[in-house]
C-alpha cells in the first residue's frame, strides 16, 4: 500500500513540474539567448535549423538558418545575363526581388507571382544550375505547417535604397550606400576598396526605406550584429544543398569554383539583400548586384543574375506564440519548436509584435476594422471613450484623434478627414479603419494578403555616428548634396 502510495505521489509531481515546463514554454517566459539553436520547418525534406545572431533589434529575437539552406540566383531580366553583348540583368531592388517574392511565398509550385513578371528560369540566369521559376515558395505548406508560420513575425524594417530609387527615402538620408569605395589615383582610378564586416556599424549608412517581410535575407547591420557576437558572418552548405551534377563546359576549369561547389567543411558565399553600389557618378552607377558575404568574414558583391549564390533565409520570433516540443537548444540538440496556436482571421502586428485582440477585425466594404483601443495603445497613444458621446478620442504628445461610431469624418487636430468607412461598435468594443487610424498618429501600414497579416509600422528616427566622416567618404560625395 505505501509503494502505490510513493508511486501516485511521484507521478502526481512529475505532471505537476511538466504542466508548468509547458506553460512556461507557452507564455514565452523563456529565454531567447543569442547563440540558441531552434528546428522548425523543413526544405528539401530536411529539417532546417535556425539560429538567434540577435535578441537586441528593433523587432526582437532574430533567427537565421545556421546554414545555407540553397543556390539561387537574386533576381531575373528578360533574357540571359548576355544579349548581343549587352549585360541583361535583374533588379537589385530588394522589394520587386525573385528572391523576396519566393522567401515570402505560400503558393504551391508554378504559382509563384514573380514582382516584375520574370520567372527565374534557366534562360533567364547565367550558367544556370538552379532555376526556381516552377520551386513552391519558401513559405508553402510543404515546408511548414500553419502552426509553424504562426512562430514567425511579419514586420518593417530598414532596407538601404539603389541610387535610382532615393526618393523613396523615409530616414532622411539623400546619399546611397555604398559598399565600395575608389581608392586609385588618376592613373589607375578604378582601384576599389571593400568596405569589410566590422566597418558595417559606421560605414552601412544612407537613404533608406521600410520595409515589410515575414522572410527576409539578412543587411548589413543584422550581419555586424553576427560578427560582433560571434566573430564569424560566414556560413558552410548543408549536405541537401550540395550541387550533385558536373559543369559541362570545357572552360569550366578555368573559372573559380562557384559557391555550390565547396564542400561542407567550408565557407561558402551568400546572398545580402542590401545594393551593391560604388562609383556613383560613372556608368558603374547603374548596378544590378546586390553584396555577399564570402568565406569566414569576406565582403564581395555579385550581379543578382551572375551567380546562383547561398540563399540564408531569417525572420523575427513570434515569443508570444513559441512552444518548445523537445532539445535543449544546442547546435546537436536544437529545440524543436511550434506555435501554440494557429492564426485564425486577420493577425495584426504593432511595432515588432503581434497585438492581442479580444475582437477579431472586420472587414467592411473592402476596408479593415479593428479594437481602436490595441492599435492605438501599440503606437503610444492614450484612449479614452465617452459613451454619452459615442466617441473615442487618442491621444500621442501633440496630436488628438477623434473619432465617432457610425460617423465617416474623423476629427484630427481639429482638422476633418473623410474616411473610407466609419467606425463601428461591435458588441462593447470601437472598431476603427485601420489605415486611416494608423496613418492619423503618422505610422505606416501594410497588409501581406497571403498571410493575412496587417502591419503597423512608426519606426523610431535612423542616428548615424556623427563623428564617422572619412576623407574617401567626403571626396565620393563632395557636391552630392548640393
Amino acid at each position: 500500500m505505501k509503494h502505490k502510495k510513493l508511486i501516485c505521489i511521484f507521478i502526481t509531481c512529475f505532471l505537476i513540474t511538466f504542466s508548468r515546463i509547458g506553460t512556461a514554454f507557452a507564455e514565452g517566459e523563456q529565454t531567447y539567448d543569442i547563440g540558441t539553436y531552434y528546428q522548425l520547418g523543413s526544405y528539401l525534406d530536411a529539417p532546417i535549423v535556425w539560429k538567434c545572431i540577435d535578441n537586441t533589434d528593433e523587432n526582437g529575437v532574430l533567427l537565421v538558418s545556421d546554414k545555407i539552406l540553397c543556390y539561387k540566383a537574386a533576381d531575373v531580366g528578360k533574357s540571359n545575363y548576355l544579349t548581343n553583348g549587352y549585360v541583361i540583368a535583374g533588379s537589385n531592388f530588394w522589394e520587386e526581388t525573385d528572391i523576396r517574392a519566393w522567401l515570402n511565398s505560400t503558393a504551391p509550385a508554378g504559382d509563384v507571382v514573380w514582382p516584375r513578371g520574370y520567372p527565374p528560369e534557366a534562360d533567364r540566369i547565367f550558367r544556370s544550375k538552379y532555376p526556381y521559376a516552377d520551386e513552391a515558395g519558401f513559405l508553402s505548406e510543404g515546408n511548414f505547417t500553419a502552426s509553424e508560420l504562426a512562430v514567425m513575425k511579419t514586420v518593417s524594417q530598414w532596407q538601404a535604397l539603389p541610387e535610382y530609387k532615393l526618393e523613396l527615402s523615409e530616414n532622411g538620408q539623400t546619399r546611397p550606400y555604398l559598399a565600395t569605395y575608389t581608392t586609385g589615383s588618376d592613373r589607375d582610378p578604378y582601384t576599389l576598396h571593400h568596405n569589410t564586416v566590422s566597418e558595417f556599424g559606421d560605414a552601412f549608412r544612407g537613404a533608406m526605406y521600410r520595409v515589410t517581410d515575414t522572410m527576409f535575407l539578412l543587411n548589413e547591420a543584422q550581419v555586424y550584429a553576427m560578427w560582433q557576437n560571434f566573430g564569424i558572418a560566414g556560413a558552410k552548405r548543408t549536405d541537401t544543398a550540395a550541387w550533385a551534377g558536373a559543369v559541362d563546359s570545357e572552360a569550366a576549369k578555368y573559372w573559380p569554383p562557384a559557391a555550390d561547389e565547396v564542400s561542407v567543411d567550408e565557407y561558402s558565399e551568400y546572398w545580402l539583400r542590401t545594393p551593391a553600389l560604388n562609383r556613383p557618378f560613372d556608368y558603374w552607377s547603374d548596378s544590378s548586384g546586390l553584396t555577399t558575404i564570402q568565406g569566414e568574414n569576406g565582403y564581395m558583391s555579385a550581379l543578382v543574375n551572375d551567380k546562383e549564390l547561398g540563399i540564408r533565409p531569417a525572420f523575427y520570433l513570434n515569443t508570444d506564440n513559441v512552444i518548445i516540443k523537445s532539445g535543449s537548444g544546442t547546435e546537436t540538440d536544437p529545440y524543436v519548436i511550434d506555435g501554440n496556436s494557429v492564426q485564425t482571421g486577420v493577425a495584426v502586428f504593432s511595432q515588432g509584435r503581434q497585438l492581442t485582440l479580444d475582437q477579431a477585425p472586420v472587414e467592411e466594404n473592402g476596408r479593415l476594422l479593428v479594437p481602436v483601443r490595441a492599435v492605438f495603445e501599440s503606437l503610444g497613444a492614450e484612449v479614452n471613450w465617452d459613451e454619452a458621446a459615442n466617441q473615442v478620442t487618442a491621444v500621442k504628445e501633440d496630436t488628438t484623434v477623434q473619432l465617432e461610431i457610425d460617423n465617416a469624418t474623423m476629427v484630427v487636430n481639429e482638422a476633418e478627414v473623410a474616411l473610407e468607412a466609419p467606425a463601428r461598435l461591435i458588441g462593447d468594443r470601437t472598431l476603427v479603419p485601420l489605415r486611416a487610424v494608423s496613418e492619423a498618429l503618422d505610422a505606416k501600414v501594410v497588409y501581406v494578403e497571403n498571410l493575412q497579416r496587417v502591419v503597423v509600422d512608426q519606426p523610431e528616427p535612423m542616428v548615424f555616428s556623427p563623428d564617422w566622416n572619412p576623407s574617401w567618404y567626403q571626396t565620393i560625395f563632395q557636391g552630392w548634396d548640393d
